[in-house]
């Protein structure tokens, strides 16, 4: 249910953003180096979904994607063809410009209290102010335990862990001419509409474990930004800068799977949490303008935050080409 939900999300990005005139989705194929025995299973599971996929001998590798030094990325090679990246500024951007063409005012403010009664949601801002709106959507992310949700709370003592947190590397510009998204275990590297680079290095990810205080912080990105640009050259031959490393947490529900649905008997307050935002966001943000309307989306059934096992917590297994 969780594929089908994330390859329906695909579509509903192509289908907003031609609604919309935007350019923040790109179809530009992803390449998926898993290790050799792992990847007829991976490959079976994503056929019997009916997913487009496609093993691509090593030899071809080149042919696809000149940019990369595959001899440096050690795997079998799957070839997804209908997979792309995801632009967020520009996706932001293109629904706020969508909302002032609508006459919507964006109006923002600190939240201190949440309840529901029969008649309407309550909204308690720090500056005194209450609303009262037909229906409230908590979409708060990490910060969605502060509401009673099981979503991982990244504040915790015993956080961060490769599980709730990545360090994620942003390029300077460059004229790499990567085309398509790559992901191995070695790296992950995709392209930017603004000539920019993200990297991930899946063999460093254990490291975020050291980031217990600012001054080791501090130390500890600085060593990571080197790793990724050696690690950048060494893979797609050239010199590229990476002036900036985030340690980014992940919006992450206890048992990895979508929280979404009313999570009082009022049905006034609405839950939507998912690590897979960015691929549900459109597609998300229909169904729920829908299901509050009054129209249940049987796509969602199975991601209800009432469900028995959502407070249970899976294994912790790497995210790497899970995601």
């Amino acid at each position: 249910a969780y594929h089908r939900l994330n390859a329906a999300g695909m579509a509903e990005h192509d289908r907003l953003q031609d609604e919309l005139g935007g350019g923040w989705f790109h179809r530009s194929g992803c390449l998926l180096i898993v290790p050799e025995d792992a990847v007829a299973d991976r490959e079976a599971r994503l056929r019997a979904e009916n997913y487009p996929v496609e093993r691509i001998p090593r030899a071809d590798l080149e042919r696809l994607e000149p940019t990369v030094d595959w001899s440096a990325v050690d795997g079998e090679a799957l070839h997804l063809p209908s997979e792309g990246y995801l632009d967020a500024d520009l996706f932001a951007a293109g629904l706020l410009n969508d909302l002032a063409a609508h006459g919507v005012t964006v109006q923002q403010g600190r939240v201190t209290h949440l309840a529901s009664d029969a008649v309407s949601a309550h909204v308690l801002l720090d500056d005194g102010v209450e609303l009262t709106p037909d229906a409230v959507v908590v979409a708060t992310g990490a910060a969605s335990h502060l509401f009673g949700l099981p979503v991982a709370d990244l504040e915790a003592p015993e956080e961060p862990t490769e599980r709730t947190h990545s360090f994620l590397g942003l390029t300077a510009p460059t004229d790499v001419p990567l085309g398509r998204v790559v992901i191995s275990e070695r790296i992950n590297v995709r392209p930017r509409h603004d000539g920019r680079l993200w990297v991930q290095l899946p063999g460093v990810e254990h490291r975020v474990r050291e980031a217990c205080d600012d001054d080791a912080m501090d130390a500890l990105l600085d060593e990571v930004r080197h790793l990724m640009e050696i690690e950048l050259e060494e893979v797609l031959g050239a010199p590229v800068p990476v002036p900036t490393v985030y340690l980014s947490g992940r919006s992450l529900p206890t048992d990895g799977f979508p929280l979404v649905g009313f999570t009082d008997d009022a049905h006034r307050i609405y839950a939507l949490v998912a690590h897979s935002g960015m691929t549900l966001s459109a597609l998300l943000g229909r169904l729920v303008a829908e299901e509050i309307g009054g129209a249940p989306s049987d796509l969602l059934a199975s991601f209800r935050p009432g469900r028995p096992a959502a407070a249970e917590p899976v294994p912790s297994t790497p995210f790497v080409g899970r995601q």
